[in-house]
C-alpha cells in the first residue's frame, strides 16, 4: 500500500498546488526509492491533469464569488 495522501477531487486548487509542490520538494530531494518516485510521479501527473481542467474552466473570465 502506497503512503500518497489521497486529494479528494473537490480540493481547492491552491490544496493541489500545494500537494504539488510538496511532491516536486520530495523528487528533487533525491532520498525516496525509484518505487516511491514513480508513485510521486503518477500522482503529480494526476494533479497537474486536474490543475489544467481547474484552470481551463471559465473561457478566461475571472470573477469573484460571492
Amino acid at each position: 500500500m502506497s503512503d500518497t495522501p489521497d486529494i479528494p477531487d473537490d480540493a481547492s486548487i491552491s490544496e493541489k498546488t500545494e500537494r504539488l509542490e510538496e511532491i516536486i520538494a520530495q523528487l528533487e530531494d533525491g532520498e525516496v526509492s525509484l518505487e516511491r518516485a514513480n508513485e510521486l510521479h503518477t500522482e503529480g501527473t494526476r494533479l497537474l491533469e486536474d490543475l489544467r481542467e481547474d484552470l481551463d474552466i471559465g473561457d478566461g473570465a475571472i470573477t469573484e464569488d460571492r
